[in-house]
């Protein structure tokens, strides 16, 4: 009787800590729109905070220009993520990168081992780059 009162409160405790844990946010950040060869190189730092590695995070990425204008579409590859640490990724884009105005995260491509839309939930974006949006 002890016994399965016990395993059934180690069960209570723990069924909220593996679903915070699966619910750990993913920061994805704008760092810097630097010029680079005629081109534009977008660096963004990206961290996993969960204690589960990504193999995969793709992200479908749209451009838009100041005006509004879609300018670009990007499918860049964020992973792999370790678990609890902190990346940078950059991926140039054949524009001026004083034309850019927002990037949208049109929809998570992959997600390994998790779920898309799982990701996509999960993701918290923040920009650093004067002018520039990052939504989802």
């Amino acid at each position: 009787m002890r016994r399965t009162a016990l395993i059934v409160a180690l069960m209570a405790v723990a069924a909220p800590c593996a679903a915070a844990a699966a619910a750990a946010p993913i920061r994805l950040e704008l760092n810097a729109a630097t010029p680079a060869q005629g081109q534009c190189r977008l660096s963004f730092v990206i961290e996993n905070r969960a204690d589960a590695a990504l193999d995969s995070l793709k992200l479908d990425l749209v451009l838009f220009g100041r005006d509004g204008v879609i300018a670009h579409r990007l499918m860049a590859e964020m992973g792999p993520l370790r678990a609890a640490k902190t990346v940078v990724k950059a991926f140039a884009i054949g524009s001026a990168c004083d034309d850019l105005g927002a990037v949208l995260i049109n929809d998570v491509a992959a997600c390994a081992p998790a779920a898309a839309d799982a990701c996509l939930d999960r993701l918290a974006l923040s920009s650093r780059v004067a002018g520039v949006t990052l939504y989802k």
